[in-house]
């Protein structure tokens, strides 16, 4: 038997529970659909605000912004999650919550963004003890604003008993959001017409962020399909390039694009895939098509030029953002996980670009933030036990 992704073998086998429940006439909640679906392509979000508003630094001119984008996995830290087929867990405790959230916070204020993108971020979810991710950020934070772009909303999942779900990305901002809207994706067409009514519905999230009087940017979110084998992802990706293609304001997007770079070393056989059967035996990892993101490259600019990225394994593992397997977990072979492959993005406009020394994936403790003489800071969280996915960062310089 092949290797497979972990990750990915939880595609068919989370909503087996589901399904079978259904269709044994189990767990319908009155009239309420089991997942909402959009009802138009592009539709307009409310913006939530901090209760006390503290008041942003001038951003220069040109503007210097500081972005982050970070897939915070619904505030479960490393607990070996059912999704992940590294364990049986489902439900987390409230106090469990709090405390991965509590770390969470104090890792965004050690990198100050002006402008966050935090993608699996629930605000009304029963596996994260219903914590409400948007508000405690901003909370929590020096962000102020914060729009909510909803990918999964459902009543009730049986599958393991995960029950209601309300899960999605968020773009903060430290200056007033004008502007927020939610652009709809593309939905997968390989799947029953049982299974989509529990499935995910992607989205692009996309605001206006009014840096000083008169002059505003556009900033996205992204968080593309993983699981799809009839091509869904790729639509996906290029839709999101259409949509910045669009774009007449300066722009950033970022956020977990859930492929790899164009000139990615490492395609397959990641060490956070495991031989033996763990979650089903009858679905197969689709494969990575790193090709798709070179227009990304091309037309745009990336917080990590390629050449910077490198040509070797050994090079780029510098920049890997992402990890089924956490420091405490060991693989098949006994190796304890670590940031194996690069699934998350940043770009901005091709007029703008980014200030030298500040980009950077940021993957563990002791790490300064841009490289042995990069802009900093030297980041003091425990990084590796936050999230499955690492922080992405970098300060733009925007330009009309």
């Amino acid at each position: 038997m092949g290797w497979r992704s972990a990750r990915s073998k939880a595609g068919t086998q989370r909503w087996r529970g589901a399904l079978l429940a259904v269709a044994m006439g189990g767990w319908v909640v009155a009239c309420e659909p089991f997942a909402v679906e959009q009802s138009s392509d592009r539709e307009k979000v409310p913006v939530f605000k901090r209760s006390t508003v503290i008041a942003p630094a001038d951003p220069g001119q040109p503007a210097h912004l500081k972005v982050v984008a970070w897939n915070i996995k619904y505030g479960a830290g490393r607990v070996p999650f059912w999704f992940d087929c590294w364990g049986d867990k489902v439900q987390l405790p409230r106090a469990e919550v709090e405390a991965n959230m509590a770390n969470i916070y104090s890792l965004i204020n050690e990198l100050d963004p002006d402008v966050l993108m935090t993608e699996e971020t629930e605000v009304n979810s029963r596996r994260s003890a219903y914590y409400d991710m948007v508000q405690g950020i901003l909370e929590h934070t020096k962000l102020n604003y914060a729009a909510y772009f909803q990918t999964w909303n459902s009543e009730y999942v049986a599958s393991e008993g995960l029950g209601r779900i309300d899960l999605g990305n968020v773009i903060f901002s430290k200056y007033p959001i004008k502007a927020a809207e939610r652009i709809k994706q593309q939905d997968r067409t390989d799947q029953s017409a049982l299974t989509k009514l529990f499935y995910i519905h992607r989205a692009i999230g996309r605001v206006e962020i009014e840096v000083r009087a008169g002059q505003r940017v556009v900033a996205l979110v992204v968080h593309t399909e993983a699981y799809d084998n009839d091509g869904t992802k790729q639509k996906q990706i290029q839709q999101i390039y259409d949509v910045l293609k669009a774009e007449t304001l300066p722009w950033v997007v970022g956020g977990d694009f859930n492929e790899l770079p164009p000139t990615a070393t490492k395609l397959s056989n990641f060490m956070d895939e495991r031989t033996s059967e763990v979650c089903s035996s009858d679905y197969t990892q689709p494969p990575y098509t790193p090709v798709v993101m070179q227009k990304f490259y091309d037309s745009f600019v990336p917080f990590i030029a390629l050449d910077r990225y490198g040509v070797s394994e050994g090079e780029q593992m510098r920049f890997y953002s992402h990890s089924v397997l956490g420091p405490d977990d060991i693989n098949d072979q006994g190796e304890h996980g670590f940031w194996n492959r690069t699934l998350d993005h940043l770009f901005v406009s091709k007029m703008s670009g980014w200030v030298t020394g500040s980009t950077d994936v940021v993957q563990q403790a002791g790490q300064r933030v841009g490289g042995d003489t990069g802009l900093g800071p030297v980041v003091k969280s425990d990084v590796l036990r936050l999230s499955d996915h690492a922080p992405i960062t970098g300060v733009w310089e925007v330009k009309p």
